[in-house]
């Protein structure tokens, strides 16, 4: 129960303060961004909420009931309790916090009882003021959900990815055929799917089919389907193909670079006459459905170079989307980890947090097989991690399995990793000012790091 006597509240508000439930209060404290830290009158921890586990990658029931004065060494300093019971008054700290490298301001306040005696000190954390980025003031949105009906899932606020999105969102409305190009990776399939739930079609069927995955001969029997006896080993009774199952509904070609010329011709006849030819009838069948087509290759190129039919490309090319590789819309690697690192906490019922640090390697890595590698690299961080936090020294190593270019010989350890690529940013901007938005740090840290990496070498 609050004492009145030690509040400037009215009565009235004691006794509402007093009424709040038990419930409500430890869910205000326990869902409270700002660390809330709590030491009885000899030092005991009584009492911390969750953020520890951001700030120094320590549970709270791991140090609950522990001596402060020991709970603290190697996770944080200085130490301020007994400055702060000695005199009597509120004191202002700046933490360093060693596990996850945090800079962090602490305001340490002393709580008397009835008798003015010592009681407990209550410490409150955030971040350092000076060393936090505040570039988010610049951004509307700084982690943002596409908010369109589109979908409410596709993460992404890169001006290029958001002009895909607000294509693909037109065209939907529009029973035309489109044509996703893009590197492996960046969700043209997903994409598909989500035109055709926004289309009129969504309660038709949609299938996807990829091209490359499967021989010319197969390919034509799944997709036209074929009539008894048509070849040896056919079903006797036949088969009905994907384009008659999916009979209004919507049909993605995906890796349809990869077709064949004799296919190209009779995917045009589909296209054109919504026709086609079962394998063994020469009677054709008529299908509605729309057409999606996808690739990573350069179809123009493919048509110059007589790979690809011409007449089909332009079929096809109603509406062309060009996705973005990931390199191109680096302003969405962080909330795209962010959403990946969420989801994967909840399937694998863990509560893991990257290091800051990783952010920023994140940030300079060239992601060749892009989002789905992002998705990858987050998963198996998670999954490799020892404790909850995820560091540089991690993705270090999930450079060396899959991109050894990446980290050479020379390159053991984050220092260099972070020599070569300061060396690198200044050399292609000559500004500190970009060196430090593409790296994540602050403008001074970035001078400092440029003029010992990038003007006078490795000291």
């Amino acid at each position: 129960m609050l004492d009145n006597s030690k509040v400037s509240h009215s009565p009235e508000y004691i006794n509402y303060l007093n009424s709040i439930p038990r419930k409500t209060l430890l869910s205000i404290l326990e869902n409270a961004f700002t660390e809330i830290y709590v030491l009885d009158k000899n030092g005991k921890i009584i009492y911390t909420n969750p953020a520890t586990i951001r700030l120094y990658g320590v549970r709270p029931e791991d140090l609950v009931n522990k001596d402060s004065r020991i709970a603290k060494k190697g996770l944080w300093d200085p130490y301020s309790f007994d400055v702060t019971k000695k005199s009597r008054r509120t004191t202002v700290t700046e933490n360093i916090y060693y596990k996850t490298n945090r800079s962090m301001i602490c305001f340490n306040v002393p709580v008397y009882n009835e008798n003015d005696e010592f009681e407990l000190m209550v410490s409150t954390s955030l971040d350092n003021i000076r060393a936090v980025d505040l570039s988010y003031r610049y951004l509307k949105n700084p982690i943002e959900t596409i908010n369109t009906d589109f979908s409410n899932e596709i993460i992404g606020k890169n001006r290029l990815f958001k002009q895909c999105l607000s294509n693909l969102e037109k065209a939907s409305k529009f029973d035309c055929n489109i044509l996703i190009l893009g590197e492996s990776g960046t969700g043209k399939s997903y994409l598909a799917r989500m035109v055709h739930e926004k289309s009129a079609r969504k309660h038709k069927p949609f299938v996807a089919i990829n091209c490359a995955a499967i021989p010319d001969g197969l390919l034509e029997s799944e997709l036209f389907g074929y009539m008894p006896g048509s070849f040896t080993g056919a079903n006797t009774k036949g088969k009905v193909g994907l384009l008659k199952n999916t009979d209004g509904g919507t049909i993605l070609l995906d890796e349809i670079g990869d077709l064949s010329i004799s296919m190209q011709v009779k995917i045009l006849d589909v296209l054109e006459n919504k026709r086609f030819f079962p394998v063994g009838s020469n009677t054709p069948e008529y299908v509605n459905i729309r057409i999606i087509a996808a690739t990573n290759q350069n179809l123009m190129r493919a048509v110059k170079e007589k790979k690809f039919r011409e007449d089909l490309y332009w079929r096809l090319n109603a509406v062309k989307i060009v996705l973005p590789p990931l390199r191109k819309r680096t302003d969405d690697i962080f909330p795209l980890c962010t959403y990946f690192l969420k989801d994967f906490n909840k399937s694998y019922n863990t509560k893991k947090v990257f290091n800051n640090k990783v952010f920023s390697l994140f940030n300079d890595y060239s992601w060749p097989g892009n989002v789905r590698q992002l998705r990858n690299a987050v998963e198996r961080m998670i999954i490799l991690s020892d404790g909850i936090i995820i560091d540089e020294d991690l993705f270090l190593r999930y450079l060396e399995q899959e991109d050894p270019e990446e980290i050479n010989s020379e390159t053991t350890n984050v220092e260099e990793f972070k020599k070569r690529t300061v060396i690198k940013l200044y050399s292609k901007y000559k500004s500190s000012r970009a060196v430090a938005k593409k790296m994540g740090i602050s403008q001074s840290t970035a001078n400092i790091l440029i003029n010992k990496y990038a003007k006078t070498g490795s000291k």
